[in-house]
This record gives C-alpha cells, structure tokens and sequence, in this order.
C-alpha cells in the first residue's frame, strides 16, 4: 500500500487562507501558521492551488514561471520552510500543477510571437487562417472561440481552450513532455510529495480541421475534440513514467472534470503509468432545473437528489474496484460551497454533519475544500458588479440581453458562482475573521462560523469532523469492502467490510424519523450527529440525522 492511499487531503487556496503581512491577500507564511491546525482536524495531506508565478488572469493557472513562487505569496524561502515543518508533522504536500497551457507571458510564448525562428513556436498550437477567418468553429470554455491571432502575424492563429491569454502546450512536441516533467521533478527536488494535474484530460486535440456540428452557438464548447481523447494516455504515461522513475512514490492526483468511471479507471489502471486517483466534477448527487432553458446551465438551480447520488457512487465503487481508489469530495474552488448551491435546510448544522459523514466513510480519498470543516457559507455580493470573473461576466452579459433583472441574476451567481466559494477563511471573531488587517481581496457577506469558537464546542460542525476523519483512519473504514444497501428512498446506508469488522453508515435525508433494519451482528454506535436509537436490531434516526456503527468480529 502507498502512502497516498490512506490521504485525507485538505485543499487550501493559499490567496484566501491566512494574510500574514496585512495586504489583503493569503500566502505561504499564513499555511505555515495553521498547519497544526490542519492536523488536528485529521487531514494528513494538504493540497495547495498554483502557487507559482502568475498574472493572476485566472487566479495563479496562468503560469508565467513555474520555477519560482509569486511574490504575493512570498518567495522560495518560505516554501522551504513549509515543506519542512509540514513533514515534520507527518503532513503532505502536493502542488496544482497547470500542465494544459502557460500564460502568455510565459517566457516560451513570447519568444515564440516575438522571435520568427523560435524553437519554442511548437511549444504551443498554432494554424494559418481559413477563408480570412478561424481554422474551425470550436468554442472555448471562456466565451468565445479557441483561437487568437498572433499579435505580431494577423494570419497566423495560437490555440487557448480557456483565456485567450492562456495558450495550450502542444503536447504532441516530446520537448514539452519533456520540459514538463522537468517542473515536476525540480519540484519534487525541493521536498513535494506530489501534483493534482490540472486539466490532464485536455492535452490532446482532434484534427484541427474539423469543425463541430453544434448549431447553438458561433463557438459551441464541444469536448469532443478537446477532451478525453486517446493520445492524453500516451503523453500521460510518458510524463508519469518520468517522474516515478525520478521519485516513485510520488502522489499523482488527475483533476478530470468532465470523465465518467470508466474514463477514471482507463486513466488509472495499476502498472499502466497513469495517474494515482482521478477527480472529476460530477460526482455530487445534483439535478438540475432546467425549467428555464435561457439560464446557462451550470448557473441554473441545483438539487441534492439521492437517487442520482446512490447511482454514482455505486457505479464509481464498483467500476474502480480493484483499479483505483474513488475521490471524495463536496466540491473545490471551481463551485460554489456545497450548502449554497443544494436545495438544503442549511441553518441545521445536523446537514453539514451528515453530509460529511455520508461522503468521507465511503471507499476512497477524502477531499476537503477549506473551511467546509466549519460548515462555512460562500460569500454574498451585493452587485452583480462584484463579479469579475470571466464566466460571471459572460453570465450578466448573456442575461442582460434576455431582459433578466439584476436581482435574478445576483442570485444565480451568488448561488452558483466560483467566487463565493474563494472567501477568506474564517478564524475568529475579529474584523475579517481573523484572515488579515486589511479588506481581504475578494470580500463580501459572510456567515460567521470560525475556528475559534468552533473548536470550543463539542457538538460543532468541526468538533464533529475532528471525530468523523478519526473514524475514517479505522482499518474497516480505510481498507474496508464497499457495498451501497437498498434502503427507503430518503436514506442512504453503506457496509463496509474487512474479515475483522463491519462497519455501517446510515444517513437520513428527511424531516421524519426513519427506523432502519440493522445486518445481523453486535452493532455498536461509533459518531452520531445527535441521539440516536438502537433497540431490538432497529435503530431509528432523527430528520436529518447520521450514525456510523461498528461491529467486531
């Protein structure tokens, strides 16, 4: 077994963690400062969000130098020293490593507009006009097509699925393969115990002649020639090859946002130089309302559905088994918290308890988004001018022209959108939380849960954390066979099995009480977010209520 199959990961967007010299935005020092605070909470490995030199375009994954930390972070110094205190811990560190594009003030793209005979020009995908205009139809997933004119040749086009100022690497040129793993590795160098590999799934494309049949719009974002397609295995396997020759016991974590199970496990099999474990961005249970057809989609109002949630993960577990472990995980930085954006009786804290609870004991590797130990709520703007990241804007521009008012649209994006999810993180009782002295940089309402009183309180959302990631570090919970039961449809129960023990999770999504069944065994009560009670090989279950059972052979 590797070390990373028994990680519990706590994701840590470093410009909103902890402002340590009072300019408003998180760094390095401030992670140093709570990483004992990290531990105790029960993570034992720690995901940081590009670090590295940046124009900030699109929040640190446009890269400018992948050898040096940005200086709103701090400098080279302060990694140092929190790698070593992190180890010293016994805490992990993996890094988000952006291997799709650069930014285009990466050194290699400006030399390879500014320089005819660059040797970086296939550093990047490039194509000559078609008729006076784009080589194809294909739309990016910022609004708009996935070309760009060079700026200093008007018939010469450079390809970016996201930002236009975010060039996609040709990873066809083994010297990109090549310069890539060579990041990995001078970080792996510096103490890193691994990488979340940012957009892995898109480093192949189709031929850049064909053009996409969708209708719907000028560019439609079609990943159907962007995504998922055979030959991110090949260059994937060449990068991974590398780098576990160099350090092999290195965490390669796959963020894949589009795939399905079989996709996670293709990209995962056992000695096939592939990724450790794949995360993708539909695991969450969510239906959507699509009453309104002229509301993009991932803006519409979401639902927890139980049945969609019981069919993933059965269908996850059960394609991984034997492959690779699943991920665990309520959502990240790219969406808004997950008791925003869920049609939830959010003020019962019970909900943030059993949530936790139904997702982390179940076969895989926990994924934390910080502050939602706390039950921490997203941000809320109030003006659709707050907003100004790139899909918010594309949102209010689209709307606008449909006649929505401002209102409507505040709260779609206050519901949905990414930026809420990026509030800094909440300490204490003091003025902005306890995160900095000054107005952190992206700050609105908030609610006011913070680690401080939190951590007094027995039956808090954090205290129950601290409880639930102990009982995930039992070997039944860890190693344990996994097996979804049939259940009344507003309960979810799972077993878990080694050839020592049972265990048994039991959740109730439901404003009545629920009397379950219980297997046949010696049952004892283990974490409850409240009273729970077990009589005659029944146990009944308050509205919105959880228990996880053990039973020892």
């Amino acid at each position: 077994m590797n070390w990373y199959d028994k990680a519990i990961i706590y994701q840590i967007y470093p410009k909103s963690f902890q402002d340590t010299n009072d300019d408003g935005i998180g760094d390095l020092r401030g992670v140093i400062k709570h990483l004992n605070y990290v531990k105790s909470i029960g993570c034992n490995t720690i995901w940081l969000n590009p670090i590295f030199v940046s124009p900030q375009v699109d929040n640190g994954y446009d890269v400018s130098n992948y050898f040096a930390i940005d200086p709103i972070l701090g400098d080279m110094n302060d990694f140092t020293e929190l790698i070593q205190k992190a180890h010293h811990l016994g805490l992990h560190i993996i890094l988000d490593l952006p291997i799709n594009h650069t930014s285009d003030q990466h050194p290699w793209f400006k030399d390879a507009i500014n320089n005819p005979n660059s040797i970086f020009k296939d550093y990047y995908i490039w194509h000559q006009e078609v008729d006076g205009h784009e080589p194809n139809n294909w739309g990016s997933f910022f609004g708009g097509s996935v070309w760009e004119k060079n700026p200093n040749n008007e018939n010469d086009y450079y390809f970016h699925l996201f930002d236009k100022r975010m060039p996609d690497l040709n990873w066809k040129n083994p010297e990109v393969q090549k310069s890539i793993a060579d990041i990995g590795k001078f970080w792996l160098g510096k103490g890193v115990d691994g990488f979340r590999l940012d957009a892995f799934i898109h480093i192949a494309k189709a031929n850049l002649e064909q053009n996409s049949l969708l209708t719907n719009e000028k560019y439609p974002a079609d990943d159907t020639f962007y995504a998922r397609l055979p030959k991110v295995k090949e260059y994937l396997g060449n990068f991974v090859r590398d780098i576990k020759a160099y350090k092999p016991d290195t965490f390669l974590f796959g963020e894949a946002s589009s795939a399905k199970a079989r996709d996670a496990a293709e990209y995962t099999r056992p000695n096939e130089d592939g990724c450790d474990v794949v995360v993708n961005s539909g695991n969450y249970g969510e239906v959507y309302d699509d009453s309104n057809s002229e509301i993009p989609g991932f803006f519409q109002t979401r639902r927890l559905s139980l049945d969609c949630l019981k069919k993933t993960y059965v269908t996850w577990e059960s394609i991984l088994n034997g492959i690779s472990l699943p991920t665990l995980t309520w959502g990240n930085h790219d969406i808004s918290r997950v008791l925003d954006r869920l049609n939830l009786p959010v003020e019962n804290t019970d909900v943030a308890k059993l949530l936790a609870m139904l997702m982390f004991l179940q076969r895989g590797v926990p994924v934390i988004y910080y502050g939602e130990e706390l039950g921490m709520h997203g941000l809320k703007f109030q003006h659709i001018n707050d907003f100004n990241d790139q899909r918010a804007v594309d949102l209010i521009k689209t709307l606008r022209k449909k006649s929505f008012d401002d209102k409507t649209i505040l709260q779609l994006l206050n519901n949905q959108d990414e930026m809420t999810a990026r509030g800094p993180m909440q300490w204490d009782t003091s003025k902005y939380h306890g995160f900095s002295k000054k107005q952190p940089w992206n700050w609105a309402l908030t609610d006011e849960n913070n680690v401080e009183q939190e951590l007094k309180q027995p039956t808090s959302v954090a205290t129950f954390y601290q409880s639930l990631l102990a009982l995930k570090k039992d070997d039944c919970f860890t190693n344990g066979d996994y097996q979804l039961l049939i259940t009344d449809p507003e309960i979810y129960a799972y077993l878990r099995q080694t050839n020592a023990d049972k265990g048994l999770v039991i959740v109730n999504f439901s404003t009545e009480a629920k009397t379950y069944h219980l297997p046949q065994g010696k049952w004892k009560q283990m974490l409850t977010n409240h009273v729970v009670k077990v009589s005659d090989g029944n146990v009944t279950i308050d509205p919105w209520g959880c228990c996880a059972l053990e039973s020892k052979k």
